[in-house]
Parts: structure tokens; C-alpha cells; sequence
């Protein structure tokens, strides 16, 4: 029984434990992107024309991408308190919403509502910050699948909440909100003691498993992610609607979540057993191998403190200049009159603005395309697993090419944004399917970005206030899309909509003189958007461009990471 217990003590204050938590935590936090589940309730109850439900919308976005606050509360106070602001934010305002709708409140003013929905959405940042920055920290040498791995769940979270409400209340849309105010606070709160930093010297002798945990972790997410995007496309294509397939097809989902946990445990288990095999007197002769061998070399307290930090500070060295270096410990301050910051924030201005433009549009493009209503819920819901495997693979690749092929994480990115841009020039084609097509190829490289960015933000600026900073770029995401959808796809829609709208007012009035009711502006055909995604392409590739300067200037650094985790693995392999 002592051993039962210091085995459940092993697992619970593991790191690879957080690991887990985290994906649980992240896998609730994506109620931000589930709107369209209760928006024509919220509509109909408070009796909200288009327009200002779209205005709630915008709110919704703005909430959920900055993330600054969180980001410097993080700086001043530990991962749990972050965790529990979310957690009060998320029941204030889904909670405040869902009186509202249901009547048990008197209908509060637009003002009020755009307050509630921002407040509720911006507590997704905080779960994100408490964990991102936190596995981060206790994984810097696998930083790339870690963010990889916690971003995808934001995407993958949607469709994993969408479908726990199918189970539980599926013909009352307006009982989201309070499934919402309540899951994912309840699960921050759970597991908050449990999101903190672990020092990576405490299991710096198990490095050497990462990677296999890693692909262990991944795999389990990719066969949920293959198994929402059968029930997504049998839901929308066969229409399933029994109440207990829902139920089960929730508990397969929760089973899949679960083996998470079963790989940690089995990890330590593993490790439990080794370290009892282990004789003490060996022990001693290791450790003192360990601390006296190899004068100057990466071995003992010294590389403990630079397997911590990698490439953070380029442990042990005093620098006397003022400003710091790529790699180095940067303050907030430093790191935004650096160019590097600069260079990075209009990367993601082109790429997740021009990302976001094309997915918030997708379903008029679809209707202006002739496509179905079954074609378009289908690929608007294909487009969170879309989201999902771009952010774990973008993390998942350029971790594995710097290990292995000292290939920059900015190059993936330039790649990425040069894919991007022929996916926006697949869709301005409008050939039969460029919308499955150029769907797949846009969540792909969207959701890459948004693990790209932090990594490469934790690389060049250091960890100090790496919370703060890469929700700061993050802010990249409504500015570009404001720009990009609202000034330029829904300009350009409505300009092609009016000119149809005259030419068919024009032939009315030929053939019933004195009819002419206006009706809504609509556009049909590949030109309602052919020039918006040829001006996201190019935005995309002027993105490109800068990547590559990007790519240039941080390839001393890159190269310096990859000697780094070369040596780091020399001496895991070191008996």
C-alpha cells in the first residue's frame, strides 16, 4: 500500500501530469468559437436584428484574442490564481448571458450583453496562459510540440464541447451558456493546484522520454481528432439525432481524453520501477561522476540550470550591454522597441488576418458558390479539426526538422504563410470542390500559426514575460481581420452585390413596370470574392517576404538552439 502511494505521488506531482491537465483544461476553454450553437436563440430572446447580433460577435472575437491582461498577471502571480480568474470570468459572463436569455433577469442593454459576451470569451486567454506558459517552462527543449499540442486543443475544444452538449441537451440551445459558465470553470478550479512550474532539472534524466511520450500524446489526440471528424461529417450528412448515440458518442470522447492520463501513468510506472531497481551505492557513484568528471562540460548543477532555460539566457554567461540579445531574458519594454517584435507582430497581421477573413466568411462564400446548407455546416465544422492539426503539426514539424535538420522555426513559418497564400488563390479560382480544398489548406496554415508564434516569441525574447508578449501579438488576429473582412472582403461583396442587385432591378422593371422591392444585398457567383482572396494572397505573400528577413536575422540564434539540443542529447545518451 506505501508503495501505491508514493506511486499516485509520483504521477499526480509529475510534469507529464500537467501535460494532461492541460489538455483537459484546454479542451473546455474553446467555447469562444461554438457562437453559432446559441446565437439564433440569443437572437431570437432578446429580439436582436442581424446587426447587432454581429456586433456581439465582434465582441466575442475581441475577448477572445486579447489576451494581455492575462498575460501580466501571469508575470506577477502563479498559474493557479490565472486559472481562477478565468474560471470567475467564464461563470460571470456566460452565466449573466444565459439569465438573460431565459428570461430570469430583465433584458440588459446592448452595452451590457457586448460587456458579458467579451468578459466570458476573454477568460479562454487566461486558461491558455496558465497552461501554454506553464508546460512551456517545464518543457523548453520540446517547446514546439508542447504549444502544438495546447493550442490544438483551443481548436479541437470546440468541436469537443459542441459535442458534450449534443449528449446532454440537445433541443435547447440556449443551455449552452450555462454549460459554458460552468464546465470549464469547474475544470480550471479542479486542476488548478495542479498547472505550476516544475523545474526541468527535477526530471532532467528523464528528457531522454520525451520525445516517445510526446508521440504517445499525440497520437492519442490525433485518433480523437480522426474519431470528431467522422461523427462531425455523419452528424451533418446522415443527420443522426438519436439522443443515446449522442450520449455514446460522448463517452468515447471522454475515453479518448482519458488515455491521456494512461499515458502518464504508464510512463511512471515505468520510472517508478527503474529508480527500485536502482542500488543506492550505485547511486552515490553516479551522482559523484556526475558533479566531479569532465571539468567544463554540461554536466551537473551547471546544465541543470541551462537545460532549464536553453537558450533563454545561454545559461552561466554575465553580459554588461544594455540591451539584451536574441535568446536572452527580455522585459516587456525591451522586447517592444526590439524589430524583431515588430517584424513579428506584422507577420501575424497578414497571416491570421488574412486566415481569420477567410473563415468568417466561409459560409457566404459557400452560398455565393451554390453550395449546400449540409456542404457548408459541414466544412464550417470540419474547420476546428482543420484548426487543430495545423497548431499541432506546425509545433510538432519544426520541432522535429530544428532537432533534427537545424532547419529555423521561421522557416516553417514563411512556409507555412507561402502555403497559405496558395490556399486564398485556390479559393479566388472557385474550380468545382475550391472550397474543400482551400478550407483544408486555410485551417491548416491558420492553426500553424498560432503555435509558430509563441514558440518563435519564447525563442527570441526569453521566458521572463513570455505570457504577456505573445499575447500581445495575438492582438495581430482581430486587428488584421477588422481590416481584411470588414474593410475589404465585405467592401468589395457588397460592391459586386449592388451591381447584381442593379442589374436585376433593371430587368424587373422591364417586365413588371412599378415592382421594385430592393430586398437584401446578396452576391452570387466565383466574382463576389475572386479580388478579396487575390488581396489576401498577396498579403499573405508580402507576410512571406517579411518571414523570410525574419528567417535571416534570427539564423545565428537557430543554429545556436540546435548545438544546444545536440549537446543536450549527447549527454542523455552518456551513461
Amino acid at each position: 500500500m506505501g508503495r501505491c502511494w508514493e506511486l499516485a505521488r509520483q504521477v499526480v506531482t509529475s510534469r507529464w501530469f500537467v501535460v494532461a491537465v492541460g489538455i483537459w483544461i484546454q479542451s473546455t476553454g474553446g467555447t469562444s468559437y461554438c457562437f453559432g450553437i446559441y446565437s439564433q436563440s440569443l437572437k431570437i430572446a432578446m429580439g436582436y436584428d442581424q446587426e447587432t447580433l454581429n456586433t456581439i460577435a465582434v465582441f466575442k472575437t475581441l475577448g477572445a484574442s486579447v489576451g494581455i491582461v492575462s498575460g501580466l498577471v501571469y508575470d506577477v502571480a502563479p498559474p493557479w490564481l490565472v486559472l481562477a480568474i478565468g474560471a470567475v470570468q467564464s461563470v460571470f459572463g456566460y452565466l449573466m448571458m444565459w439569465l438573460a436569455v431565459t428570461a430570469r433577469i430583465a433584458p440588459p442593454p446592448l452595452w451590457q450583453m457586448c460587456a458579458f459576451m467579451c468578459v466570458a470569451t476573454n477568460s479562454a486567454t487566461f486558461f491558455t496562459t496558465a497552461v501554454v506558459v506553464t508546460c512551456v517552462k517545464n518543457f523548453p527543449n520540446n517547446r514546439g510540440m508542447v504549444i502544438g499540442l495546447m493550442k490544438g486543443f483551443v481548436g479541437l475544444g470546440a468541436a469537443i464541447m459542441t459535442q458534450l452538449f449534443y449528449g446532454l441537451h440537445p433541443s435547447d440551445p440556449k443551455s449552452f451558456l450555462l454549460m459554458a459558465a460552468c464546465l470549464p470553470a469547474s475544470v480550471s478550479l479542479l486542476f488548478m493546484a495542479v498547472i505550476r512550474p516544475i523545474p526541468a532539472s527535477e526530471d532532467l534524466v528523464q528528457d531522454q522520454e520525451a520525445g516517445g511520450n510526446f508521440k504517445l500524446f499525440s497520437l492519442v489526440s490525433i485518433l480523437l481528432a480522426v474519431y470528431l471528424m467522422g461523427v462531425i461529417v455523419l452528424q451533418n450528412v446522415v443527420l443522426i439525432g438519436s439522443s443515446a448515440v449522442s450520449l455514446v458518442i460522448c463517452v468515447v470522447i471522454l475515453s479518448l481524453l482519458f488515455l491521456h492520463f494512461g499515458v502518464v501513468i504508464n510512463f511512471e510506472i515505468k520510472t517508478y520501477n527503474d529508480q527500485l531497481r536502482l542500488k543506492e551505492p550505485l547511486l552515490n557513484v553516479h551522482e559523484s561522476w556526475r558533479s566531479n568528471s569532465l571539468p567544463g562540460s554540461p554536466f551537473g548543477p551547471a546544465v541543470d540550470r541551462e537545460f532549464s532555460t536553453v537558450d533563454v539566457a545561454f545559461a552561466g554567461a554575465e553580459y554588461s550591454r544594455k540591451t539584451p540579445q536574441r535568446g536572452e531574458e527580455h522585459t516587456v519594454m525591451e522586447a517592444f522597441v526590439s524589430f524583431d517584435f515588430w517584424l513579428l507582430l506584422m507577420i501575424m497581421i497578414c497571416s491570421m488576418g488574412s486566415g481569420t477573413t477567410a473563415m468568417d466568411n466561409m459560409g457566404q462564400i459557400g452560398l455565393s458558390l451554390g453550395y449546400t446548407e449540409v456542404q457548408i455546416s459541414t466544412l464550417v465544422s470540419l474547420l476546428s479539426i482543420w484548426n487543430f492539426l495545423g497548431r499541432f503539426g506546425g509545433g510538432y514539424i519544426s520541432e522535429l526538422v530544428l532537432h533534427s535538420k537545424d532547419i529555423p522555426r521561421t522557416f516553417c513559418l514563411a512556409l507555412s504563410l507561402a502555403i497559405l497564400c496558395g490556399g486564398h488563390l485556390v479559393m479566388a479560382s472557385a474550380f468545382p470542390g475550391s472550397l474543400y480544398v482551400g478550407s483544408i489548406i486555410v485551417g491548416l496554415c491558420y492553426g500553424a500559426q498560432w503555435t509558430l508564434m509563441p514558440a518563435i516569441t519564447s525563442e527570441i525574447f526569453g521566458f521572463s514575460h513570455f505570457g504577456t508578449l505573445f499575447n500581445t501579438l495575438g492582438v495581430a488576429s482581430p486587428v488584421g481581420a477588422y481590416v481584411l473582412s470588414v474593410k475589404v472582403a465585405g467592401y468589395l461583396y457588397d460592391i459586386e452585390a449592388k451591381k447584381e442587385h442593379d442589374v436585376h432591378q433593371m430587368e424587373r422593371r422591364v417586365i413588371i413596370m412599378g415592382i421594385g422591392d430592393p430586398g437584401p444585398l446578396l452576391c452570387h457567383g466565383a466574382h463576389c470574392f475572386r479580388l478579396t482572396f487575390i488581396i489576401l494572397a498577396c498579403v499573405c505573400l508580402f507576410g512571406c517576404f517579411i518571414s523570410w528577413f525574419l528567417l535571416i536575422r534570427t539564423r545565428h540564434l537557430y543554429h545556436h538552439i540546435h548545438q544546444k539540443l545536440q549537446s543536450g542529447n549527447h549527454v542523455q545518451s552518456l551513461p
